[in-house]
């Protein structure tokens, strides 16, 4: 399994994100994707950011799908980082700074 910690911009809109995700894992995956969920391991409201469990060979699929997520719309959807552990993914989730800090004026 890997851990994709993915941030979203503005964070009022994460659970739109995640249906979002949802529907273009499957349009990506395909058949490769029948009986696989896309499992929210954590998701930091206040922070605008989620922590999601794939199994590896659907990570491209997955990194696709952030890509498009919100391109529709006024959503910004970027991949913080991948990991191996989901300990570390939370470790991380919990640490690194939001990404669109800059975008809200703070530092």
């Amino acid at each position: 399994m890997r851990y994709v910690v993915i941030d979203v911009y503005p964070r009022e809109y994460i659970d739109k994100v995640i249906s979002e995700l949802n529907n273009w894992f499957r349009f990506f995956a395909g058949k490769d994707a029948i009986g696989i969920e896309l499992r929210i391991i954590a998701k930091y409201e206040g922070r605008g950011r989620l922590v999601i469990q794939v199994p590896n060979d659907l990570l491209k699929y997955l990194r696709s799908s952030v890509a498009m997520a919100g391109r529709e719309s006024e959503v910004a959807v970027i991949t913080v980082k991948v990991t191996g552990t989901m300990r570390k993914a939370l470790a991380i989730a919990s640490s690194v700074p939001y990404t669109f800090n800059e975008f809200l004026g703070q530092s």
